[in-house]
């Protein structure tokens, strides 16, 4: 009997060891660039733009996400002069389309390309 047991617990533990190791590999990042196949479009208003942990983060109205420019690509771009041109402006943002068990409800989405009606105000595609 206590063998029995002894293999239902090895069995157990082997599955959750295998559920957490696909956790973790799934979440790690693709290395793909982003391009504007796989992102999405989104638009709405700036309520805030200010600096944050990850970079830029920008905050849009009625809208309860995250989305934030990575400190790598920030470049010239400085929170300060965003927020004084774009604060209640409309913009697109254009988001990966990724998936990821560490934030399963994509409330913190990395920008990789922003823009208003006309101008083109940041992008790594």
């Amino acid at each position: 009997m206590k063998k029995q047991a002894n293999k239902r617990g090895l069995a157990a533990l082997l599955l959750v060891a295998t559920l957490i190791l696909v956790l973790l590999i799934s979440g790690i990042p693709s290395v793909s660039r982003a391009n504007k196949k796989n992102c999405l479009p989104t638009s709405g208003v700036v309520q805030e733009i200010k600096n944050g942990s990850p970079g830029i983060v920008i905050h849009l109205k009625n809208d309860p996400k995250i989305y934030y420019i990575s400190k790598k690509a920030t470049g010239h771009l400085s929170s300060d002069q965003l927020d004084q041109r774009l604060r209640g402006k409309n913009i697109q943002l254009f988001t990966a389309k990724d998936w990821s068990p560490l934030d399963p409800f994509s409330s913190m989405k990395q920008i990789h390309r922003l823009q208003t009606a006309d101008t083109v105000i940041f992008s790594e595609f």
